[in-house]
């Protein structure tokens, strides 16, 4: 048995000591941590450079000016033609720069130029739902992927989004990328990696099937002076020289931002600040080359930066009423448990949204799979048509419709009327989701249906942006239709229909709701604010956390199985032979501390059959942590305990 140290040195990866007792407090107790961790993505952590220390205002806006250059042909014209722009990571990572691009793309098309953002995303786009095992460990298929993307383009900007600087799906191409610029300094590439760890805390371990560590890739990265935390032993930029050459294309935008409330969930904060960061950048980079506006980058960028926090603190605002709909959700979800196994009498969350806000609906709901080891079907999310447009079409993925992969794809409006609205349930919260600068009317068709049906499940309506038009900091946004009075009465006719239906309201006021045509960043982050806190909390409610933790994770791997065992050693204080054998006893069934030579002897990989094929849900680690507190003496009278109180 070899042990896993509980100690953890990368920042994304430690816990976050605002919320230690995250699973114990109130459902308003949890936004109100939340809210001071998310208000860290500004205020910085401990003694690292953040958001608005200097140096990112630096960095982010030599990155802006890097990409400027790769605009301009050998004319001297301005052009997106044969440029591109490519977002990558895996995960949460890969799923903001699908979101990303597609904005980005919109905004340029409006302005008459060629759309030059693509994405790219560990698995392709089956990742964008279900995270696809392996895709992130393979090196030679991320560099294959970039290679197709980029070809045929006269110039290249790259990004890779790993938060932790960890993934070897983006190690791979950044190193794709670096050769190139080696091979020819003159070639027209700019390389950035984007995370919030300090490099010397990028993972150091050798990946598997490749002669380097993802660390050993990002140091290569790393130029003094374009690097907002590097490693305290690299040598200081000169302040009388700028990089040149090869190195001033290269970029490490890695603001330090805090852990994450969740320990480890860098769809959190992690995710907020992705967007934050590429959102500025290159809405900075559009507005400088088509507007050709006066305004300084940095200056640009240091306003666009100080939205983004009045976003927060608008949404947080609200953080009262939002604590009634985390509450709800967290009944909702723990009826899955009390009722026990009866489909029909478990409870879901289910969200419903427009364009990019239904978006972030699914996106949210299916990230709680891998986080918190809950079911497909517990918390979904649905994309309204949008005229003759339903589903995947509405969102313009690369690979098109996906629903025919199976049921965790369908997330068209038709979808949710088929397949969940006839089984829709008491226990039930339902999320209707209204953009007030884009009213979408077919809400007001779908809530009326459910108020129809025989159940009588709990709706929340979930206005953002509470304003008939749109409006920006950086240009003048026609109205709907450029309609505004029309707009305001579609709005008003569609809430006064609603709020009668409705169990709850929760508005957000926001100064501003896009930050170019086609691009509701502000709006968007409000609302991603918004779900994570309601899908967060549900989950702690329903026992999925321990202090800060993620515990109920599927044990699916040699490295979660010894990271189970190490989560009983920490909080049960005990050795860890001792966590082995609760670990065991909860895989197994063993109603006492004898575990049979067959069992003892069994590789890793037999007990990852064994806990894979129990019935959902396993619930693992939370019942190896109470029998290993002693209270306890039996796996029944654990799992009878689990029934009666989640919450570990």
């Amino acid at each position: 048995f070899s042990r896993v140290s509980p100690i953890m040195t990368s920042v994304t990866e430690t816990s976050n000591e605002l919320t230690n007792d995250l699973d114990v407090v109130s459902p308003l107790g949890i936004v109100r941590l939340l809210r001071q961790c998310d208000a860290q993505l500004f205020a910085g952590w401990r003694e690292h450079p953040g958001i608005f220390d200097a140096i990112t205002i630096s960095v982010l806006s030599s990155f802006v000016s890097a990409c400027k250059d790769l605009f301009t042909t050998e004319g001297g014209e301005i052009s997106t033609k044969d440029v591109k722009i490519v977002l990558s990571g895996a995960g949460t990572s890969g799923r903001l720069a699908f979101l990303l691009a597609g904005s980005f793309n919109k905004a340029l098309e409006e302005q008459g130029h060629s759309p030059c953002f693509s994405y790219l995303i560990a698995g392709g786009d089956k990742a964008l739902i279900v995270g696809i095992e392996g895709a992130e460990d393979d090196v030679e298929g991320a560099a294959v992927e970039l290679k197709n993307t980029i070809h045929g383009a006269r110039a290249v900007a790259y990004v890779g989004i790993t938060c932790g600087l960890s993934a070897p799906y983006v190690a791979s191409q950044l190193a794709y990328l670096l050769d190139a610029q080696e091979r020819d300094s003159n070639v027209r590439i700019v390389v950035a990696a984007l995370g919030f760890n300090p490099v010397h805390l990028a993972r150091g371990v050798r990946v598997e099937g490749w002669d380097r560590s993802v660390r050993d890739v990002i140091e290569r990265t790393a130029t003094p002076g374009h690097t907002i935390s590097p490693d305290p032993k690299a040598p200081l930029p000169s302040s009388s020289s700028s990089p040149q050459g090869v190195a001033a294309r290269r970029f490490v935008i890695n603001p330090i931002v805090g852990p994450e409330p969740l320990t480890g969930s860098s769809r959190m904060k992690g995710g907020s600040a992705t967007k934050i960061l590429l959102e500025t950048a290159f809405a900075t980079l559009i507005h400088n080359i088509m507007q050709k506006k006066d305004e300084s980058i940095p200056s640009i960028v240091t306003r666009l930066l100080q939205h983004y926090e009045s976003i927060s603190r608008a949404t947080y605002m609200q953080a009262e009423v939002l604590a009634q709909l985390v509450n709800r959700a967290g009944t909702s979800l723990k009826a899955g448990i009390t009722h026990g196994a009866n489909q029909e009498e478990r409870g879901h969350v289910y969200y419903l949204a427009a364009d990019t806000l239904g978006l972030l609906g699914f996106v949210d709901a299916s990230e709680t799979v891998p986080t918190f080891g809950a079911a497909l079907t517990e918390m979904r999310g649905f994309v309204m048509d949008s005229g003759d447009r339903s589903g995947w079409h509405v969102l313009g993925n690369r690979e098109g419709d996906l629903s025919a992969l199976g049921p965790a794809y369908h997330i068209a409006q038709g979808d949710f009327v088929n397949e969940y609205l006839p089984h829709l349930n008491d226990h039930d919260t339902v999320i209707a989701i209204l953009e007030g600068a884009r009213p979408h009317p077919h809400l007001v068709t779908l809530v009326d249906l459910i108020r129809k049906g025989k159940a009588h499940p709990f709706i929340a309506l979930v206005t953002v942006g509470d304003t008939p038009a749109p409006s920006s900091p950086l240009v003048s946004l026609p109205s709907n239709n450029n309609n505004h009075d029309g707009d305001s009465s579609l709005l008003k006719q569609i809430r006064d229909h609603l709020t009668p239906l409705v169990d709850a309201t929760l508005t957000v006021s926001l100064p501003y709701t896009h930050l170019l045509p086609h691009v509701p960043a502000f709006t968007e982050l409000s609302l991603k604010y918004i779900l994570n806190a309601i899908s967060t909390g549900a989950f702690v409610q329903q026992g999925k956390v321990f202090q800060n933790r993620m515990i109920d994770l599927g044990i699916t791997n040699n490295k979660l199985y010894y990271r189970a065992i190490n989560i009983i050693s920490t909080f049960a204080k005990v050795d860890a032979d001792r966590a082995q054998t609760c670990v065991l006893r909860a895989i197994y069934d063993l109603e006492t501390d004898t575990i049979p030579d067959s069992v003892l002897n069994s590789q890793v990989s037999e007990h990852l059959k064994v806990a894979h094929a129990k019935p959902p849900p396993p619930r693992i680690v939370p019942i190896a942590l109470l029998l290993a507190s002693g209270r306890y003496r039996t796996v029944a009278e654990a799992q009878n305990a689990l029934r009666s109180e989640p919450i570990v």
